[in-house]
């Protein structure tokens, strides 16, 4: 019979903003309870200034002390395209959005993953395009909050997915923006299996 599985996600960094030329420690997160677990990571370039390439730093430790550091990655290095959504009800549930241009920047590729800003920052969210069609873009996962008109959208999302080692205790996520023209968002979550059954 095979072993049934209990897990759960939760966040651990709300989408939050760091600014160009800033450096952001993230929360850490107890995972001391997890016999398997998953980090996930995404950053969005938010600045209309070219991005140089925002570094990402993994950290574990075994009490929320003495931490080390576990992996790095560099984000894209580019310009993001920004428009307005251009919908008078965008709410939570919805699998479209009309954008003031879906064909600047890449808002129109198929597989591309952009960022809604909410006016809330924890509210944001990262959506991804299935297709786009007179400006109405149809979204591979219907969203998860409601948000205003003329809210902006960016074009680029970088994501990561880290697999932590057994041992490792606590985690938190470094956000080394050493741009100093252009901002970033980001936010992680970690996936954790806590029992089997």
């Amino acid at each position: 019979m095979a072993l049934a599985k209990t897990t759960s996600i939760d966040v651990v960094d709300d989408w939050q903003q760091v600014v160009g030329g800033n450096f952001d420690v993230g929360n850490a997160k107890d995972i001391s309870d997890s016999y398997d677990t998953l980090l996930f990571i995404e950053v969005a370039l938010t600045s209309i200034s070219a991005q140089s390439g925002c570094v990402v730093i993994v950290e574990i430790s075994y009490g929320d002390d003495d931490w080390v550091e576990f992996t790095r990655f560099t984000g894209t290095a580019e310009t993001p395209a920004t428009t307005t959504i251009n919908d008078a009800s965008v709410n939570a549930g919805d699998t479209t959005i009309t954008l003031t241009d879906a064909t600047t920047g890449d808002f129109d590729e198929d597989g591309r993953k952009w960022f809604i800003k909410d006016g809330t920052v924890a509210n944001s969210e990262s959506v991804r395009t299935v297709v786009n069609a007179g400006h109405q873009v149809t979204i591979a996962q219907d969203l998860m909050r409601s948000h205003a008109d003329g809210l902006d959208v960016y074009d680029r999302v970088d994501e990561w997915i880290v697999k932590l080692p057994f041992a490792a205790a606590y985690v938190r996520t470094l956000i080394n923006n050493q741009d100093a023209d252009a901002g970033v968002h980001y936010t992680t979550r970690v996936s954790k299996v806590t029992a089997l059954s």
